[in-house]
């Protein structure tokens, strides 16, 4: 049975890298110089090691960055109901200014 597959995207930096560890650990003949897959399964099962083993600590959720496009939630998130009055409010909006621009099609 096939692996799963995992698609995900890396910076141009960290892509460089893995290329550059690639070319010497798994070098093969195509246009990045290596056997990628290989080159990260071997990056992550390292990663995992020295994890595992303590040698290497992640920073604690409040230290790490958030991911660009990721909004946190601040203190003027809206409530359910406050939420549906302003949906209600942009519909009523809208319905009302197609209705007058389909009246005002029909009577010319």
């Amino acid at each position: 049975m096939a692996n799963p597959l995992v698609n995900f995207r890396c910076p141009p930096d960290v892509l460089t890298a893995i290329r550059q560890l690639g070319r010497d650990i798994y070098p093969a003949d195509n246009d990045s110089g290596c056997d990628q897959s290989k080159t990260v399964l071997e990056i992550i099962r390292a990663g995992i090691k020295a994890l595992s083993d303590g040698s290497v600590v992640l920073p604690s959720p409040e230290v790490r960055q958030q991911p660009t496009g990721v909004k946190q939630p601040t203190s003027n998130t809206l409530s359910d109901s406050d939420l549906d009055e302003r949906i209600t409010a942009i519909v009523e909006r809208k319905t009302a200014a197609l209705r007058d621009e389909l009246l005002g099609e029909s009577a010319a």
